[in-house]
């Protein structure tokens, strides 16, 4: 973002020496490729064993020089006598292989950036290259929330490494490209900006004119950009003043509250901590507990009011840690660590301090105490010497595969050692410190004492994790982002699965049906259930009903009804909401119901009840008349997706990224399924053409949601299975060790084979929403407010860039999905209806799956609520405004959708983001290193987006993976300043680093250079038109 300076940050102190800046210089020339400073700082190893072997060689040296004892004694006593700086300089000038440079100002994603001298750190998140992806009946939202900048809106840019963040006003998006303006007075661009403080409207167009002015055509290309800003170019801050006074005012303004609350803010955790359990609020909700009411404006803090506690709060190195991985703008929410994990925290940093302190005293010739640190130490080089006789220690984030079934060596820890392992965990499998915590610096002392990862680049968090896994405290294959992405009120049970809270037994809970009553026997129509075999919770099934008139028909979409029989407020339903989604994790499969209610009662079957979702369509697919209907299930068929495309002879294409698979050890095949499956060929002729029907009727409604700005794209995206079938896991009570290593198999995902249940479902969804709206029942409404503003850029960037790609089979660059995102904005949940232009509708909700979705249970428990109120009252509800006989009331559902939202987002985010990627990269490591599949020796990389002159963010050719190409990686093909999006090199692997989840490459040749830019916009796009965007 800025420029970093050419030379490194050298104090006033260091320049006063009489060692010259020159002759650093050619010391630091003169060591080898691997930056010296990573080997010199607290968190880096110094010494190997030939380092070893050299000091003795100095040591036999000096011994020979100082012959006689007593002189050697005498010019000890004498060199402690001399003033420390003295002695400073003396040891300077024996270490000359010692380098001098700092950590790097400006650090890139990954690296230890200088916290300490440069404070206001401030570095662009990492883009997001990956493509939208489609949860089958929806758009699955894993974008950040950036999208929605307008602008004006102020933001507090700050990066992980930075003590102070920087107040900036978001000047618009064009050519792909985020612009802001800093309250240091300076312009930069970026991609995928995240931050967690945003004031909507904080400057008008106006102000922002004579700025944007200033600023390059919308067609420079970003390597352009990138030189503009190294070399300081940026708005005149005569033309910035009025925007930079006001950011001032607003930074005092906050400070004032601050200085008016300190007492207050500053002991926040007392007020708010709980003893054992973590709590977790909004930033709103913490300003309540902590301001008084005369900073509320109409009922709603004021901005500068809500800025100081967040400040306040983003200060706190312990007790308060923010949701990164699931933030949003309105819904931003913290995590309050218990008063007894504070109180693990404390009591291991000072165990720790206190070991450091007697290690040093027994060099100065004190007598050796016993210490539990110590203690420690013991106890885990053995087990670390122990675990590596089978598994290879490798510095990518994972330890390597069992080279024999040996049975590892176990260990019961003592209460000090568990105390000193839950704060390893905290620092490297929560990562809850901040990277320019003090704290960091304990975790990287203890790796040190342990004298076991002198070859370690860095003693970081990654190290860290690899150490949990050597001492069994993890399994081998455990995945970081179970931790990092962790749900509120659940705990994670090492190797695998979750723990809940005890609810008792939850079947007892369950209720008598409600809507027995009202109740419709489907007795002539057949459901057809069309799912994977593999799928255990059977939870929607589709039908056909035909009508007088033949351009008539209805079409049923049959979900399964555990509202009925599951109270609102029961433990049943606070045990779902805990994990609101079933996550899909590899080697951590999670109902969101137990399979003893799930699948044994609720699982769509002949004679279990339904909620049907009905609509009368017409065969232009406009939707005419839409019911919901309780009902029993009679006639149910089971089929495949791909049988049914096979009986109906209608397979879609979908677009092919890339083909193969990579298997590491035995797969084993497919189970059964559970239930009797029907084939093409048991289907009689009217099934097959109720089929045929119900597939034309669902590609009308399709074609017709495709005139309204629906996007028909489905992006493959590489997957990951593992298998545990052939592991027997053993242990203790906290050690886990597993002999062998799980199978993984990774190929990309594939579609089922007919859109015939997709375009049922989401018709599902959209009948849920009209008839909820059309009561004035609040349920948790899915939109896209941010489209309705710019539908007409939408549809003429569609029109003109986006839809003719897909046309002729070409695959959007990342740079168009990222400005096609840009204008549709995210996925809002909100109790008020609205549009959702990607899929097309007025409005939208989701449905169709209450076994595995918490957010489909309350859609339910609303439309049984109203359905029973309407057959009490023997009237419709349409036109109501009164909720009182609802579950959940608006405003208290309002307090409920944030939570929801963050939960939903960890489930898909471990399942196809984070989680899902960190089992490829496990792969990718264990074919790498240590042969167990092919890989290639070099990969095609294509050049996304470059991060100033820090580094290249690419694509590789293996599974769409991204990469990093870092300057020191070039090896002389090419220079940072000759780099273009788009270009593409053929590189080598250098290291993968799981726990991080990064790839990082060096490069071979080059391949194609990219004569010209991208074409983000359509070419007669006006600069301001976009920036209004």
């Amino acid at each position: 973002m800025f420029k970093a300076s050419s030379k490194s940050y050298v104090c006033w102190r260091c320049a006063s020496r009489n060692i010259t800046l020159n002759r650093l210089e050619a010391r630091v020339s003169l060591r080898t490729h691997r930056p010296q400073w990573r080997r010199t700082l607290a968190t880096v190893q110094h010494p190997t064993s030939n380092d070893n072997a050299k000091a003795d060689a100095d040591a036999d040296a000096d011994a020979d020089a100082y012959a006689d004892e007593g002189l050697r004694a005498k010019e000890e006593q004498k060199r402690k006598r001399l003033p420390i700086r003295e002695r400073l300089r003396i040891w300077d000038e024996e270490h000359q292989d010692e380098v001098k440079t700092m950590m790097n100002d400006y650090a890139d994603t990954g690296e230890l950036s200088n916290s300490y001298t440069r404070p206001q750190n401030i570095s662009m998140a990492n883009p997001e290259i990956s493509s939208p992806l489609f949860d089958g009946d929806e758009l699955g939202d894993l974008r950040s929330e950036d999208a929605n900048l307008n602008p004006g809106d102020m933001v507090e840019l700050s990066s992980e490494g930075s003590r102070r963040p920087l107040l900036a006003i978001c000047l618009g998006r064009f050519n792909g490209y985020d612009h802001f303006y800093t309250s240091s007075g300076k312009w930069f661009t970026g991609l995928g900006v995240k931050t967690l403080f945003v004031i909507h409207n904080f400057a008008q167009p106006a102000e922002l004119k004579p700025i944007i002015d200033e600023l390059p055509s919308s067609e420079t290309p970003l390597d352009a950009l990138n030189a503009l800003q190294d070399l300081g170019h940026t708005p005149s801050r005569s033309i910035g003043a009025p925007l930079l006074r006001r950011m001032l005012n607003f930074s005092h303004e906050a400070e004032a509250v601050y200085q008016a609350n300190a007492g207050t803010l500053d002991a926040s955790s007392a007020f708010i901590g709980d003893p054992v359990k973590h709590r977790y609020l909004t930033l709103h909700e913490i300003a309540e507990l902590l301001l008084p009411q005369s900073y509320q404006k109409d009922g709603k803090f004021e901005p500068r009011a809500l800025y100081a506690v967040h400040r306040a709060l983003m200060q706190d190195e312990v007790f308060f840690r923010p949701l990164r991985h699931t933030g949003h703008r309105r819904s931003y929410l913290f995590e309050i660590s218990p008063l007894s994990e504070v109180r693990i925290i404390q009591r291991a940093e000072n165990l720790v301090r206190e070991h450091l302190e007697d290690y040093t005293g027994l060099q100065n010739g004190q007598k050796e105490k016993s210490s539990p640190v110590q203690d420690f130490i013991t106890n885990a080089r053995r087990l670390i010497d122990e675990s590596r006789k089978t598994r290879e220690w490798t510095g990518t984030g994972i330890i390597g595969p069992s080279k024999s079934k040996a049975k590892p060596v176990t260990h019961e820890w003592s209460p000090t050692e568990l105390e000193i392992l839950q704060f390893i965990e905290l620092w490297a499998s929560y990562q809850k410190f901040p990277k320019h915590s003090r704290l960091q610096c304990i975790g990287s002392a203890i790796l040190r004492t342990l004298d076991r990862y002198q070859d370690a680049e860095t003693l970081s968090a990654s190290t860290g994790w690899s150490f949990l896994q050597e001492v069994g405290w993890i399994p081998s294959w455990e995945i970081p982002a179970r931790y990092s992405i962790r749900f509120p009120g659940v705990e994670i049970k090492p190797g695998g699965g979750y723990v809940r809270p005890y609810f008792g037994n939850l079947e007892r809970h369950l209720k008598r049906d409600t809507l027995g009553p009202l109740r419709r026997v489907w007795e002539n129509l057949t459901a057809y259930c069309i799912d994977s075999e593999a799928t255990m919770d059977i939870d929607d099934a589709v039908s056909l009903e035909r009508t007088a008139d033949p351009n008539e028909n209805w079409i049923h979409i049959h979900v399964a009804d555990p509202a009925s029989s599951i109270q609102a407020e029961s433990p049943v339903a606070k045990y779902a909401e805990l994990v609101p989604e079933t996550i899909y994790l590899p080697g951590h499969f999670e109902r969101m119901l137990p399979s003893s209610i799930s699948q044994d009662r609720f699982s769509l079957a002949p004679d279990r009840c339904c909620l049907t979702f009905s609509a009368l369509i017409d065969k232009n697919g406009s939707v005419l008349e839409h019911k919901i209907t309780p009902g029993i299930l009679k006639a149910v068929v089971y089929m495949t997706s791909e049988d049914v495309a096979s009986a109906i002879e209608d397979r879609r294409q979908d677009p092919t990224v890339g083909e193969g698979e990579v298997n590491l050890g035995p797969i084993p095949k497919g189970k059964p399924a559970d239930r009797s499956m029907t084939r093409p060929g048991d289907l009689n002729n009217d099934q097959k053409k109720e089929l045929e029907l119900l597939s034309q009727l669902g590609r009308a409604i399709h074609a017709h949601r495709l005139r309204k700005g629906a996007t028909p794209f489905f992006q493959p995206r590489a997957e990951a299975q593992a298998y545990f079938d052939h592991l027997p896991q053993e242990g203790t009570s906290n050690t886990r060790f597993v002999t062998g290593d799980p199978s993984i198999r990774i190929a990309y995902s594939q579609r089922s084979g007919t859109d015939l249940v997709e375009n049922a479902m989401r018709l599902a969804g959209e009948i849920a929403a009209r008839w909820c709206h059309d009561r004035g029942i609040p349920i948790p409404f899915r939109s896209q407010p941010h489209a309705v503003k710019n539908a007409a850029l939408i549809q003429q960037y569609t029109r003109d860039v986006f839809y003719p790609l897909l046309e002729a089979g070409v695959r959007p660059h990342d740079n168009q999905w990222r400005h096609l995102r840009s204008l549709i904005g995210s996925d809002e949940i909100t109790t008020t209806a609205g549009p959702h232009f990607t899929l097309g509708v007025d409005m939208y909700t989701k449905a169709t799956s209450p076994l595995r979705r918490f957010s489909d249970l309350i859609v339910h428990w609303q439309v049984q609520a109203a359905l029973v109120e309407e057959h009490r009252r023997r009237a419709s509800l349409i036109g109501n405004k009164d909720d009182s006989f609802l579950p959940f009331g608006r405003e208290q559902l309002d307090r409920m959708l944030p939570m929801i939202r963050v939960r939903e987002k960890q489930a898909r985010a471990l399942a196809s983001g984070d989680g899902g990627d960190q089992w490829i990269l496990q792969a990718l490591v264990r074919a790498w290193r240590f042969g167990e599949a092919a890989v290639p020796d070099t990969f095609r990389f294509r050049v996304l987006h470059l991060h100033g002159r820090r580094s290249i963010l690419g694509r590789l050719d293996w599974f769409e993976r991204a990469a990093l190409l870092r300057p020191d990686a070039l090896n002389g093909v090419l220079r940072m300043a000759e780099v273009r999006v788009g270009d593409v090199y053929e590189v080598k692997l250098k290291n993968v680093n799981v726990h991080a989840n990064q790839v990082f490459v060096e490069a071979v040749r080059v391949l194609e250079k990219k004569d010209g830019e991208i074409p983000v916009v359509p070419k007669d796009a006006d600069k301001a038109q976009l920036l209004q965007a």
